[in-house]
């Protein structure tokens, strides 16, 4: 049995490290290393970089609205305005954002965005309209792990009356009319107040024991890129509400709801999706029209360009800004000045018989990643394979500058290696009948913004409207969830409706 004090080491040592060694070279693995799935960095930097500022060329096509970006926000702007002339230029090959996935054998994997927690009307009619139909992963959903042999869950255990006093303090606030909601518009007084403290300020000065603050600060940094001390408490309350709900989630996560809004727009009309297309410039053009230059991420030498009446930002904010022109300067460097969190997913493929395992798994002192989700766990369980399985195990860095450098520098196997090792340590079950056959490796260098202090207060001020130019990306609700991008969407739509 670990002991309390090894098990609040432990903690400690997650709340420090939680980011990967340093790649070096590895030895040949043993398994499989597929080729890298993510970020397509190459267009992006070029943009930032200066290389796409000349002037734009002459218009070859006009529409109603184009779509800048071709993630959950985009795709939900474009569905929803599917009766009119609407393009979405999206620069990976394929549209989804984050919210990707890829199938091994017969199992569908998450490459980012794996949940959704909130089903209330005002989203649930949009799965609907979708034809999707959410149902809450089976029990138990999660469980924390020291990694020491034949130690429990010690929620359940030494933590017990500690985590249930959190989950009182969550559960009154859930119930209260001052929730730190999505949308942030919505917010009371007193719950605006939370987002000018940090989440670990309001868990302190709500007493809660500080053994659970590890184990917090692993939540904190998997879903909103930062640790509890420098993640508004608005929003680290909003995020750990999850814990007195169910959690709802799709087989490959939440690339069913992107597939499911292209398939929408798709079906009013073909051609409403072009991929590989990076924008480099949005500007005011004559008759109320605004031009937008970009080019094919495969012939970057051709630059092209078109105009619309209406022209939504469907991207992260800090990218926003750096392609918007003839805007106030002083509304674009705070876009700029934004953080956006790195992040490493391996998706980690066995053969044989596997475990009963939770939908996710926390690994409490683990350097080289956070938790670990079952793949199969959102299937019923007569459908789960008998002999074969994925694990997404997802691999925040806690330096986000740090990590970005090391995924451009793409050494997959010594990003692999300690995971697979602490894996083994944590998860050792996963490895009991069954062989890790290959391991898949997904990079994002800008995964998410970091919600930091303040950025509710931001995020409220800031214009997301600039003549015909919108802004709908999930960064405008100060959290990023899937929530957050379907109320930009709806945000943008409403504007573009009215006129």
């Amino acid at each position: 049995m670990v002991t309390r004090r090894a098990t609040i080491a432990g903690l400690g040592a997650l709340a420090t490290q939680l980011i990967l060694p340093s790649a070096e070279a590895a030895p040949e693995p043993p398994y499989q290393l597929g080729e890298w799935t993510g970020d397509s960095f190459a267009p992006m930097h070029a943009i930032r970089d200066g290389l796409w500022r000349a002037p734009l060329s002459a218009p070859e096509r006009r529409v109603d609205v184009v779509v800048i970006g071709g993630g959950l926000a985009g795709l939900a702007v474009a569905a929803l305005l599917r009766d009119r002339d609407v393009l979405v230029l999206e620069r990976e090959s394929d549209p989804g954002g984050v919210a990707k996935s890829e199938r091994w054998r017969d199992v569908d994997y998450a490459l980012g965005s794996a949940y959704i927690v909130d089903i209330s009307h005002r989203f649930m009619a949009l799965y609907e309209t979708l034809g999707l139909s959410p149902h809450p992963v089976s029990e138990p959903v999660d469980r924390a792990l020291s990694g020491a042999a034949g130690a429990g869950d010690p929620r359940e255990d030494e933590w017990r009356g500690g985590y249930e006093r959190l989950k009182a303090l969550l559960r009154r606030l859930g119930e209260s009319p001052d929730f730190p909601k999505i949308p942030i518009g919505d917010a009371s007084a007193p719950a605006l107040a939370l987002d000018q403290l940090s989440l670990h300020e309001f868990l302190r000065r709500e007493h809660i024991d500080a053994e659970l603050f590890g184990l917090l600060d692993a939540y904190s940094l998997s879903a909103l890129g930062a640790p509890t001390a420098e993640i508004s408490a608005y929003a680290g309350v909003n995020f750990l509400s999850e814990i007195n709900a169910p959690i709802y989630a799709f087989p490959g996560g939440n690339a069913a709801i992107a597939r499911a809004l292209a398939a929408r727009l798709s079906r009013a009309g073909e051609g409403r999706i072009v991929t590989d297309a990076a924008v480099y410039a949005i500007e005011p053009a004559e008759g109320g029209y605004a031009r937008v230059g970009w080019f094919d991420a495969r012939h970057p030498e051709a630059p092209r360009c078109l105009e619309a009446r209406w022209a939504v930002v469907a991207a992260p904010y800090f990218f926003a800004g750096r392609i918007l022109r003839g805007v106030d300067p002083a509304a674009t460097s705070q876009t700029t000045r934004l953080r956006q969190g790195s992040y490493l997913v391996a998706n980690c493929c066995f053969e044989g018989p596997p475990a009963e395992l939770p939908y996710d798994s926390w690994a409490l002192g683990a350097q080289s990643f956070s938790d670990a989700i079952s793949a199969t766990a959102a299937l019923p369980a007569a459908e789960r394979p008998k002999d074969h399985s994925v694990l997404t195990v997802y691999a925040p860095f806690r330096d986000p500058r740090a990590g970005r450098a090391r995924l451009l520098a793409g050494e997959r196997a010594a990003f692999a290696a300690p995971i697979v090792e602490e894996l083994r340590r944590f998860m050792p079950e996963a490895f009991g009948k069954a062989r890790l056959a290959e391991v898949r490796l997904t990079r994002w260098g800008h995964h998410h913004l970091i919600a930091a202090p303040g950025i509710v207060a931001t995020m409220r001020a800031l214009p997301k409207r600039f003549g015909n130019v919108l802004l709908a990306h999930s960064d405008g609700q100060g959290m990023p969830a899937v929530e957050s991008a379907i109320v930009e969407a709806q945000n943008a739509v409403e504007i573009i409706k009215r006129g």
